[in-house]
């Protein structure tokens, strides 16, 4: 092919790749609230297991569309990736030989479903572990004294009156309950014991608030902004798909030539050293989720020199 036959190619695997995320960002777009329900489950169901109100934060009108939207536009990337990588290959293919094409062709769907592994890894494991450990962690800070010292009854306002006994009272009673009634009369009360939440039945509808564990409240409540927690779960999912990719890129500094297994073998300490730092630059700035990355990708490594082994023997029997 000629120079402007290849620029002529150029163009249209690029016009192919765009017209093929366009497509998937729309198909997302029109499943985004699906998508955002499904990003943000793990916190729910993280908070409702330590007794929290399951629910994110708006800090703005616009969170809520904008977090809409970033879901969408990212999910469309993602899903049209494998296409994007068919229309690269189609564009490179020509100007490689054939066991070039053969293993190019193997690296496009390996590469593909080992960074789809990563993703899924942060979504059944690494999530639960994280937030559980940080909404747990928040959960440990309780309310000191609340009494005010001396001086400080000087600056507030007096408090006698509420500290005055109040007579006693027959405590309130009310039912507790797995669900909800079928069809609860106006004014009756009850706690739902499924979702934690006092709920009453009014004329204009059924109200509730959510139950917190303990007779309590902490000092430091859970409550995450939309816009934050997005960018916080698709740091992770980058960061794990990026690093899923380990065992490729081992297998083809083998089969390049560029390092010897061997090499690798001896420069465990050291990679040991470059996983640890990848886990602090490819993940939010805690030590639980870069020791969750860390280590994976450190097996990743090994199991990459496991599948590298087969390139040493055919090189050897080449060389015999």
């Amino acid at each position: 092919m000629s120079f402007g036959d290849h620029l002529e190619e150029l163009r249209h695997c690029l016009l192919m790749a765009l017209a093929g995320v366009a497509v998937a960002t729309v198909g997302c777009l029109l499943i985004g609230k699906h998508l955002l329900a499904i990003i943000y489950h793990p916190l729910l169901v993280v908070q409702h297991a330590n007794g929290l109100s399951p629910n994110l934060t708006a800090l703005s009108p616009t969170a809520g569309f904008a977090a809409f939207l970033k879901i969408g536009f990212l999910s469309g990337l993602i899903v049209s990736m494998p296409w994007v990588m068919y229309q690269i290959w189609k564009f490179v293919s020509t100007g490689l030989y054939d066991h070039e094409r053969r293993f190019v062709r193997a690296i496009v769907p390996t590469s593909t479903a080992l960074f789809v592994t990563g993703v899924l890894f942060v979504y059944y494991v690494v999530l639960p572990v994280v937030l559980n450990f940080f909404v747990s962690f928040n959960r440990s800070f309780p309310v000191s004294d609340l009494a005010p010292t001396a001086f400080q009854r000087l600056l507030l306002p007096s408090t006698e009156e509420a500290d005055a006994p109040v007579p006693a009272a027959p405590p309130l009673k009310l039912p507790v309950l797995r669900s909800d009634p079928a069809t609860p009369a106006d004014g009756d009360a009850w706690i739902n014991e499924s979702t934690r939440r006092l709920v009453t039945k009014t004329p204009s509808g059924i109200y509730s608030v959510g139950l917190e564990p303990g007779a309590n409240s902490v000092a430091v409540r859970s409550r995450f902004a939309i816009d934050f927690y997005i960018s916080f779960v698709l740091m992770l999912a980058l960061g794990f798909g990026i690093a899923f990719e380990t065992p490729l890129v081992v297998f083809f500094l083998a089969w390049a030539g560029l390092v010897t297994t061997a090499a690798m073998r001896g420069a465990r300490r050291y990679v040991i050293l470059v996983c640890v730092v990848l886990g602090a630059v490819l993940t939010p700035p805690d030590v639980v989720s870069q020791l969750l990355l860390a280590g994976p990708m450190y097996l990743l490594f090994e199991l990459g020199l496991l599948a590298a082994r087969t390139v040493d023997k055919r090189h050897a029997s080449a060389a015999g």
